[in-house]
């Protein structure tokens, strides 16, 4: 049996075009050994062509933003997205919070904005994809010594996890989102001295049987679970704190996120799992991941605003706060005379 509606998007980017003073080799073997374990029939069962693996040269800005685009036009509500990410998040030059991609580039220890997928764009992309099942995964948490964390040498780069306004953020671009990150914001996530990150490798010893069997699946509860408890002891026995976090909507149950062992007669999921005990959960309500989310809709600049999504609100010229009637994806106002660019331009009225 297949796990037939599993998608997966695995991105490692261990070696940068532009910066390659921060290449960590091990990121591509990390993603590698992520998808081989998703599709291998007898593990978690997805379909081989419902898996993209992109690593280091291939881990572009435009090839992974053109993945997550195949994605959402072939996913339906039904399906179940599996997305990982490894490598470097960093602060861009705009402010904004990116992940790394091969040809980032670097304005002293900030991304060059444009460079990277930033946080705006990474959840514009979510928000396009009708699975009612998504499980993102971002172990970004890199930073320190060589050995045995992320970073290289004397040279450091600010590399940091995902803040966690994007977490909240992620929950509301569509329906049963979880996110877990390699460790809490004040701390690094550790490589550790085997083939695999210490993170990797206990999201991969889940995933061929570490984590609970819930009626012949993996949940993201009993993943997250086995995933934290590994890499807290692994960290430990090195002498560092890890501990990976999970971001979810209060009163939200789990959903299965791959086979349990290649199960042939899988039986019906247990919806009412509980979250773990004694873990790193972070619950959100939906309001706070609503206002969250709506922050990143609009950023200023300037005397105008880039709006997006539905009935998105924009700031223009004199601080006066513009009403957008209908979907402006992308449209930009400048100034007084207001005008747009793009598609769906609706009108526009002052607020008073």
């Amino acid at each position: 049996m297949s796990f037939t509606n599993g998608y997966a998007l695995v991105i490692g980017v261990g070696k940068y075009q532009y910066m390659s003073n921060y290449n960590v080799p091990i990121a591509a073997k990390d993603a590698a050994a992520v998808a081989e374990t998703l599709q291998t029939p007898a593990i978690c069962g997805y379909p081989a062509d419902q898996v993209i693996l992109l690593t280091d040269q291939a881990a572009t800005r435009a090839a992974l933003l053109s993945a997550l685009e195949t994605l959402a036009a072939k996913i339906d509500a039904d399906s179940t997205l599996f997305l990982f990410f490894v490598g470097h998040g960093v602060y861009g030059s705009d402010g904004n919070y990116y992940l790394a991609t091969h040809d980032s580039q670097l304005q002293g220890k900030q991304v060059l904005a444009g460079t990277g997928v930033s946080d705006a764009e990474l959840l514009d992309k979510l928000r396009q994809i009708k699975a009612r099942r998504m499980l993102l995964v971002i172990n970004a948490c890199h930073s320190g010594e060589l050995s045995p964390s992320f970073d290289i040498g004397d040279e450091t780069l600010d590399s940091q996890p995902p803040p966690q306004k994007l977490a909240d953020a992620v929950l509301s671009t569509g329906e049963g989102r979880i996110t877990i990150t390699a460790c809490r914001p004040e701390q690094k996530s550790w490589i550790g001295v085997g083939s695999l990150s210490i993170f990797t490798k206990a999201v991969v010893d889940g995933l061929k049987g570490g984590a609970p069997n819930n009626r012949g699946y993996i949940s993201a509860f009993g993943l997250y679970e086995h995933v934290y408890f590994e890499s807290k002891d692994g960290a430990q026995a090195l002498g560092y704190d890890q501990e990976p976090e999970l971001t979810v909507l209060k009163g939200i149950g789990p959903f299965p996120v791959a086979l349990y062992h290649g199960a042939s007669q899988p039986g019906t999921f247990d919806v009412d799992e509980s979250l773990p005990g004694e873990t790193a959960v972070r619950q959100v309500s939906p309001e706070k991941s609503r206002r969250v989310y709506q922050r990143y809709t609009a950023t200023l600049i300037g005397d105008g605003a880039i709006a997006q999504g539905d009935g998105a609100k924009a700031v223009g010229a004199g601080g006066k706060l513009l009403d957008i009637s209908g979907k402006v994806s992308g449209n930009v106002i400048f100034g007084d005379n207001v005008r747009y660019i793009g598609e769906n331009k609706g009108a526009v009225k002052d607020e008073e």
